[in-house]
């Protein structure tokens, strides 16, 4: 049977600095020279993604942003991708707005170039993740006095790190709006926790099962360790937790593995297609 294989990256296929270990590559790519379809799915978008899997040989279209793009790594353009309407938009900055927080906008321009916009900055993890950005998309990546979608861009992501306490009374607001849907998770490397909000037509789960299709699988075997990896299960026929992954991850999946230090991903299908 045709199976596609597809892992989230942090916490579960990259190791705790990040990165993908030496082991791991090594063996995904005598897999995918023998025919695995192999694939990864993760909230990370393309522009810090693609230096992650440099090296890797990945068989099949890619998911980024929690099922926002599907993305030809070797073309290097994307597939497809899912904006907020923007009626939606509105209702979504509002909604962070209530509570006095201002998130960063991600738009995807038809020239096939994102964009990041901010009102302001108030942690300081907001401002790392903007001096690390703004060396890759320099003017791209801009104050502005208010979030809006210039003509020709398309929104496609809201998101802003924070504590749980800041962030959870946004979400029952975001629950309200009609054509959203929305991750809420742990940070792997901090204590912050992500809010990103997206088309209610992008999940993990939906992206998976257009990859699927595009590449005439039968099946989906799943790898996560965090809560935005849940939908991802829910798609899968088989869904395999790292041993570091959140218990509720652990509950809902066929089998626990080695840890993402461990290289439990590669490993696990190494042995499967040892045997």
């Amino acid at each position: 049977m045709r199976t596609l294989y597809i892992t989230d990256l942090d916490g579960t296929f990259l190791n705790n600095d990040g990165a993908v270990s030496d082991e791991s590559r090594r063996i995904i790519n005598e897999l995918t020279e023998k025919g695995v379809l192999f694939s990864v799915a993760t909230a990370r978008s393309s522009m810090t993604a693609k230096d992650l899997l440099e090296g890797l040989h990945i068989s099949a279209p890619v998911v980024f942003m929690n099922g926002v793009f599907l993305y030809d790594l070797e073309k290097d353009r994307a597939v497809a991708f899912h904006e907020i309407a923007p009626r939606a938009f509105l209702q979504v900055v509002a909604a962070f707005q209530a509570y006095n927080k201002a998130p960063m906008l991600f738009l995807y321009g038809d020239d096939g170039q994102f964009s990041i916009h901010y009102t302001r900055l108030d942690l300081q993890v907001n401002r790392d993740f903007y001096n690390a950005r703004k060396k890759m998309l320099g003017e791209r990546f801009r104050k502005v006095d208010a979030l809006q979608i210039p003509t020709g861009q398309h929104a496609v992501y809201v998101n802003l790190v924070d504590t749980y306490e800041s962030l959870k009374p946004i979400t029952e607001l975001l629950q309200t709006i009609e054509g959203v849907s929305f991750s809420f998770y742990g940070d792997t490397y901090t204590d912050y926790w992500f809010l990103e909000v997206y088309s209610a037509k992008a999940s993990k789960a939906n992206a998976a099962k257009e990859v699927k299709a595009l590449v005439g699988a039968e099946q989906i075997v799943a790898f996560g360790d965090n809560y935005n990896d849940l939908t991802l299960f829910s798609a899968a026929d088989e869904k395999y937790a790292v041993a570091n992954a959140v218990d509720e991850v652990k509950a809902q999946a066929t089998a626990v593995i080695e840890s993402n230090e461990q290289d439990g991903v590669a490993k696990f299908l190494l042995r499967r297609f040892q045997t």
